[in-house]
This record gives structure tokens, sequence and C-alpha cells, in this order.
């Protein structure tokens, strides 16, 4: 009787064991649940700024539109509304959102994100070093 009682608490501290590992295993950070839920929708460009300085000319909407979804996924529109996707990854120590091209390669952060506003930075390879270094590109929500 004490051999059988042993051998069953045993056996259940095994299965607590086991399940309270699996269970942890299976636990995703969701850092995604601090960003506002406006975030998921598509974005129009309102205006660009190079230096402290207004740029003009820039493509108007749909062009360069982008729209962020949940799945970690963007789209990033062309004027005649096809689009090209790329992946986006928030870091909530930085507060900022790294934008990638499909190839992996870093591409843009979005570091002031606000429900009604975002301010997207060209990042990665291709501009450091360049003048792209100083651009930043603002985006309103497009409304419908």
């Amino acid at each position: 009787m004490r051999n059988t009682t042993l051998r069953i608490i045993i056996l259940i501290g095994i299965v607590i064991i086991a399940n309270s590992c699996g269970i942890n295993k299976n636990v995703k950070s969701d850092s995604n649940s601090e960003l506002p839920k406006e975030l998921f929708q598509r974005w129009k460009l309102d205006y660009g700024m190079a230096n402290g300085e207004k740029i003009s000319g820039l493509p108007k909407s749909p062009s360069n539109d982008y729209e962020f979804k949940r799945n970690g996924e963007y789209l990033l529109f062309n004027e005649d509304e096809t689009y090209m996707t790329g992946t986006w990854e928030y870091n909530s120590d930085e507060k900022t959102i790294y934008t990638k091209r499909n190839d992996g390669e870093l591409n843009g952060k979005i570091a002031d994100l606000k429900a009604e506003s975002i301010i997207l930075i060209p990042a990665g390879k291709a501009v450091e070093g360049t003048p792209f270094e100083n651009f930043r590109f603002y985006y309103i929500p497009k409304t419908k």
C-alpha cells in the first residue's frame, strides 16, 4: 500500500512537471498587444522631411501606402494598387517597429507610433552613409 501511494505521488509529480514545461514552451510573448489597434490599417503618405525641410513632389496615394497586418506582414502599394510585401517586427523595449523586405533585409523603422500618425525612417544597408538616413516620412490613416 505504501509503495503504491509513493508511486502515485511520483507519477503525479512527473505529470505536473511535464505539463508545466510543455505549457511554458507553447506560451509566446505577445508584444504586439502593446500596439494600438489602429496600426492594423492602411496608411497613406502625408509628407516627407529631409534635414528639417519638407520634401516636395512625393507621389500621392495609393503610391507608398502601407498596410500592416497582424501576422507580421506589411503591404507597400504601388500607383496601380498592386503591392510588394515584407515583414515587420515590434521591439517592445525600444517601442520601435522594424520593417524588412521579403529577403529579410532591414529597410525601415517606425519609431514614433501613434493611433493617428506614424513616422517611417529609412534604415538598413541601402541607406547607411547616404542622405536618406536623414529622411522622415509622415503617414496618416487612409480614409476610404
